[in-house]
């Protein structure tokens, strides 16, 4: 079967699942630069030398959306998958020779993940015995999987991860969660000013 043409992300995404052997592992830099060059040179030589590898915007720039969209964490230049990261690449790498990249299935494994986090929360039960006054700033972060510390990188990407869950929810149309949709549509209706002066940090 031909093998299908890939983006710029989903062969970074490769390589992340290779380099990491699809563990939640710290990954340099430069070994991810080396790493695309080897595999994937035509996508990734530096401008005007094809024989070098390109440690520039092609690579930052698609490694930072791919953060933004809680596909993995990154700091000083050091980037990890999530399991979200790990999941999407997984399913790219077993999509290579199929029509398109990705699967129909019911949830990938990190919207199970967090739907079970989601349900232990303190919040969600005090959400649905009515208690809503003693829902805190602290669980919308606790809510969110992160500390009132997190930097605006990492909070849109949570964000975001988030609103990815929802979404598998909403799509899936499981009546069983649907306090969960509840649940997210109220804390972010509650602490709106918080996600919005996070965001404009």
């Amino acid at each position: 079967m031909k093998k299908i043409n890939l983006l710029k992300q989903h062969k970074i995404l490769l390589v992340l699942l290779d380099l990491s052997n699809g563990a939640k592992k710290q990954l340099k830099f430069e070994d991810i630069a080396v790493k695309l060059f080897k595999k994937f040179p035509e996508d990734f030589h530096l401008r005007g030398y094809n024989k070098y590898p390109d440690s520039g915007d092609s690579i930052k720039r698609p490694l930072y959306t791919l953060r933004d969209n809680g596909i993995l964490t990154a700091g000083n230049m050091v980037f990890t998958l999530t399991d979200k990261g790990i999941d999407i690449a997984t399913k790219i790498k077993k999509g290579i020779y199929r029509k398109s990249v990705g699967t129909n299935e019911n949830y990938d494994r990190y919207v199970d993940k967090e739907i079970k986090r989601i349900k232990k929360l303190k919040a969600i039960k005090l959400f649905a015995t009515g208690h809503l006054d003693e829902i805190l700033d602290t669980d919308f972060y606790d809510y969110l999987g992160l500390t009132v510390r997190i930097e605006k990188s990492g909070f849109i990407s949570r964000i975001n991860t988030i609103k990815d869950v929802i979404k598998a929810i909403k799509k899936s149309q499981n009546t069983d969660y649907k306090i969960i949709m509840d649940f997210h549509n109220f804390m972010f209706k509650k602490f709106r000013g918080e996600i919005e002066y996070k965001l404009n940090e």
